[in-house]
């Protein structure tokens, strides 16, 4: 099985070990024909934490630049970001989008804009109500053109609420902004590592959440399986090359 992955991180993000090169060469290890480096975006006037120093953007851009002249002939390497969509930053992606140097970006909505201007972070949520905004600002990200595919869209799991019809309505919000705008949506792998947790509702992973695949495999969504590793010896384990056989199979 030939394997692809643009989800991964190295140590920059301060919770990941490992260098760029480090993944590089586990793809190669593993018979990888694509990989993209996908480290947390840093910004350039607010610090959201667990990501790389605004300082360090250009050597994480240049750095991936050598190891594309190093290794390139072995497998494609595509360099990126992970990020959150916030509407004042639009010049900001666009910019990273015309550097050369940048492939691409992943939307990974950790955080968003409330209604009144306040910025919620996706762990911090206690309230089922906030879950269709949640996919909202995924869906207003979808319209920009900016991003390729939404990371672990069912991040919102991990909140200790029981499952109700706002979670209903958040996913439907999701699989139709994802049918609108021909938006990818990633199943992702990190989520089965952390484990299963024991909710109001009873034992499950926090996400992968079964009531997003289950509508999911009834479209034309495409799903692409995000190893999301933050370490080297993640980015093919048997959490990857398991969710990768699954999805095939749905």
């Amino acid at each position: 099985m030939s394997f692809v992955n643009y989800h991964t991180h190295c140590k920059r993000c301060k919770h990941a070990v490992g260098e760029e090169e480090d993944y590089i060469v586990e793809a190669i290890k593993h018979g990888f024909s694509e990989l993209g480096m996908s480290d947390h975006i840093p910004y350039p006037d607010v610090d959201y934490g667990a990501r790389m120093e605004y300082m360090e953007k250009d050597s994480y851009l240049d750095t991936m630049s050598a190891i594309k002249e190093k290794h390139g002939g072995k497998l494609e390497i595509y360099t990126g970001f992970e990020s959150e969509y916030l509407k004042k930053y639009d010049k900001y992606y666009q910019s990273l989008l015309d550097d050369t140097r940048c492939d691409y970006l992943i939307l990974g909505q950790h955080f968003f804009e409330m209604p009144d201007g306040k910025i919620q972070n996706v762990y911090d949520i206690n309230d089922s109500k906030l879950l269709p905004l949640y996919a909202k600002s995924c869906v207003e990200a979808m319209r920009t053109g900016y991003f390729k595919m939404l990371g672990h869209p069912d991040l919102f799991g991990v909140c200790e609420l029981k499952i109700d019809s706002n979670y209903q309505r958040a996913f439907d919000i999701l699989i139709e902004g994802a049918e609108k705008y021909n938006f990818t949506l990633e199943y992702n792998a990190n989520g089965l590592r952390r484990g299963m947790s024991r909710f109001e509702d009873g034992m499950r992973y926090q996400y992968p959440m079964d009531i997003l695949w289950d509508m999911v495999k009834d479209t034309n969504v495409e799903v692409m399986v995000g190893s999301d590793c933050h370490n080297p010896e993640q980015l093919c384990d048997e959490y990857f090359v398991n969710s990768v056989k699954k999805m095939k199979e749905r």
